[in-house]
């Protein structure tokens, strides 16, 4: 056999550091990819998550537009009344009068002088013959009120007429001095207002009295069915009994169940039954 010869043999080795070099190689370079991946991984991650959240938000955010037309369709019913005034009660001792219907007028506040409501209308009922001119003239809200509250009484078989409804600053001078020379200040005020607190001359007042009293203006009133009807279902359209007798302490008026006042069917609705003064039902409301 033929012995190799010495460069051949140095070939040999060459070749086998060459083979062993390349495998040491590609096993160190193996660990530097591995290492890499986790790092990638978390770096798309958030970008992947992002762009779920991003859709995920679309609806939501596109929702209020889609909704949109139905917001702006009108309303099927009319908005409920506004109970509550944004009015003060008073300012000064001076009557608010923006509070329209529910303005108060008591002994510690006043009308001005010079007030006379501009749709003073004579409703279509009837009055004892000794009211005449003005005396039989409301606002328009509250004339038509009185009109249905008399044409049901009436289909109910109660009689019932008014005696005095406006009143201006002027009569109301000439109707409580008379009172007053005839009965003394102190007792004038129990029972009449002095002029400018008179709830007359807002023209929503009105008294009314029935041929079971000779159309008196009578406590007496109360014990007739007349005076009863009045007392249950006055509120339903729109009125209180303005003075009542479990009130003459907060009102400063002896009990006159004869006295309508309105104040609109709502509200008068929820001071009969709450039962308190027409004072404290504003003061309460506006709370």
């Amino acid at each position: 056999m033929r012995k190799p010869s010495f460069l051949m043999v140095c070939c040999a080795l060459t070749l086998t550091l060459v083979g062993c070099n390349i495998s040491e190689q590609a096993e160190t370079e193996q660990p530097t990819v591995s290492e890499q991946e986790p790092t990638t991984t978390p770096e798309e991650s958030p970008t992947e998550s992002t762009e779920e959240n991003e859709v995920n938000d679309v609806p939501e955010a596109e929702a209020p537009a889609e909704e949109a037309p139905a917001e702006e369709a009108p309303p099927e019913k009319a908005p409920p009344i506004e109970l509550v005034p944004t009015e003060p009660i008073e300012r000064d001792g001076q009557a608010n009068l923006a509070l329209d219907t529910l303005v108060l007028v008591n002994k510690q506040i006043a009308l001005p002088s010079g007030y006379k409501p501009e749709d003073l209308v004579t409703p279509n009922i009837d009055f004892v013959d000794s009211a005449t001119g003005e005396r039989r003239m409301l606002r328009q809200e509250a004339a038509t009120a009185v009109e249905a509250l008399m044409k049901d009484a009436k289909a109910a078989g109660i009689d019932l007429r008014g005696t005095s409804a406006f009143r201006s600053y002027d009569y109301q001078v000439q109707l409580f001095n008379a009172y007053v020379a005839r009965d003394g200040k102190e007792q004038a005020l129990k029972y009449s207002a002095p002029p400018g607190h008179s709830e007359h001359q807002t023209g929503l007042a009105i008294d009314i009295s029935s041929a079971s009293v000779g159309y008196q203006l009578t406590q007496g009133l109360e014990q007739t069915k007349e005076g009863k009807w009045l007392a249950d279902n006055a509120h339903t359209y729109g009125f209180i009994v303005r003075y009542q007798r479990a009130y003459e302490a907060e009102t400063g008026y002896m009990y006159e169940p004869w006295h309508l006042r309105y104040i609109g069917v709502e509200h008068a609705t929820n001071v009969h039954e709450m039962n308190v003064p027409f004072e404290q039902y504003l003061e309460q409301l506006m709370d």
